[in-house]
């Protein structure tokens, strides 16, 4: 069997942090013998990259970096079979120079494809093109019993959608079949602006929802009273290359300008240091729209040009908290609303970013039409206190908390915000793992697969 060893691992916040047994396979055949030999439950493991104690087993943990290698690519339908190590950094620097790019894609380009999968990921168009899963034709799954099974959306498709978001509970997925969508050039045209309260965010959102390709907004969290929820909002589109967008051949991956080498002290990010951040974000902007043309790195990943920037909170961590909030007639006001309950808690965000979803897919998928706002809290006795009010408050008002970037939901609480999905997802679990030999820290702390 191969060689494990103890190792701290901990999700992208640093918060919590866990020994753990450790194993890093690199063939099928080692996956197997892990499985037969291992005493104790496993959890599969990719780049790590949710927040929470989502990819954290005590008992064994699988990572599956090494697992990382394309089996097939058709460069004519845009279609790509990889090992699930592969990460989205690696499919993009294949796929966009060849004219394709991935239908939907998260914050980070470094995570791999089987996270991806079973955090059913979104990104900043999932009103236009949903959820990760929707574009996955098919994946390979080892079960518990060491079978691997092909299950895809049409063919043992209540397992594929209970994989699809499921948090590594059906097993370990090894391979995934993806469709991706052509591109004419590695640009997209952007309609950048300030917005002066949460109400002209929303506004903004309806007024390109039906127009732009991508959408997100970045909320100045020092704002209070009716500028609440100030912020900048930016459209985008997909361009070619005879509107002036970078030819395909030409695009390279974004260099990282810096790396944080070690934990910063806990002073240095503080509201003084980001009040002048925002300061100069939004400077550069005005109410009046700015047309530019940018890369995809500079959109989509801007924090991945800063190498292990997590550190910058310091070694007691962080809490990236991302709810979602279901559209109603008066939105703005819950927003709003939602936003002075951070405050009265005296929370401070270094990052606020909003984003508007459609209809999910899958039992435990995170979306609902609605709007969703991720905010990023220092590992503080004052948050660990905050957050469990703004979980009651997210469920009281029909929403819910995305589980990749969770740590602290309470079983009560995640199954009165995923209802009877839930319900349905733990049955299923229950069936394609009976002995519980995938299990994790929140596994645990939700009581996932607690026998009835």
């Amino acid at each position: 069997m191969p060689l494990s060893k103890h190792q701290i691992l901990s999700g992208w916040g640093n918060a919590p942090a866990q020994d753990c047994v450790s194993y890093r396979p690199e063939k099928k055949r080692e996956l197997q013998l892990i499985l037969k030999e291992h005493q104790g439950s496993l959890l599969a493991r990719g780049m790590g990259r949710s927040y929470g104690d989502a990819s954290l087993s005590a008992n064994g943990v699988i990572r599956t970096e090494r697992m990382d290698h394309f089996i097939e690519f058709d460069p004519s339908r845009g279609v790509v079979r990889a090992q699930a190590g592969v990460t989205l950094a690696e499919l993009m620097d294949l796929a966009i120079p060849r004219g394709w790019f991935p239908a939907n894609i998260p914050g980070t380009r470094f995570v791999s494809l089987g996270g991806a999968f079973a955090c059913n990921v979104h990104g900043k168009n999932h009103y236009r093109e949903g959820d990760f899963a929707e574009h996955v034709q098919s994946i390979r799954l080892t079960l518990a019993s060491g079978e691997t099974i092909a299950c895809s959306p049409t063919d043992k498709s209540d397992i594929f959608w209970a994989t699809a978001g499921g948090m590594g509970m059906t097993g370990i997925i090894e391979e995934i079949t993806l469709q991706l969508k052509p591109i004419s050039s590695a640009s997209l045209k952007t309609n950048t602006y300030c917005v002066k309260s949460i109400e002209d965010m929303v506004g903004a959102f309806e007024r390109y929802r039906d127009s732009a390709d991508y959408m997100v907004g970045w909320i100045d969290h020092m704002a209070s009273g009716e500028s609440l929820g100030r912020g900048v909002f930016e459209a985008a589109n997909h361009i070619t290359t005879g509107d002036g967008g970078m030819v395909l051949s030409e695009f390279t991956p974004a260099p990282t300008k810096l790396k944080v080498p070690v934990f910063l002290p806990g002073f240095v990010l503080n509201r003084y240091s980001m009040a002048l951040y925002n300061r100069w974000r939004f400077k550069k902007y005005t109410v009046d729209p700015r047309s530019e043309i940018v890369n995809f790195n500079g959109f989509f990943h801007p924090l991945d040009s800063i190498g292990m920037w997590n550190k910058l909170y310091g070694k007691r961590g962080f809490f990236q908290y991302q709810c979602l909030i279901p559209e109603t007639p008066d939105i703005a006001s819950k927003l709003r609303h939602f936003l002075e309950t951070v405050h009265q808690c005296k929370g401070f965000s270094f990052l606020a970013v909003i984003k508007y979803h459609r209809e999910g897919k899958g039992l435990l998928t995170f979306p609902l039409r609605g709007y969703s706002i991720a905010l990023d809290f220092p590992n503080t006795a004052r948050v660990r206190s905050m957050l469990p009010k703004l979980d009651q408050w997210v469920a009281d008002h029909g929403g819910r908390i995305y589980l990749a970037k969770d740590a602290m939901l309470t079983p009560e609480l995640f199954h009165k915000m995923y209802g009877k999905s839930a319900t349905e997802w733990c049955e299923q679990i229950h069936d394609i793992d009976p002995d519980n030999r995938f299990t994790s820290m929140m596994s645990e702390r939700l009581q996932w697969k607690n026998k009835a």
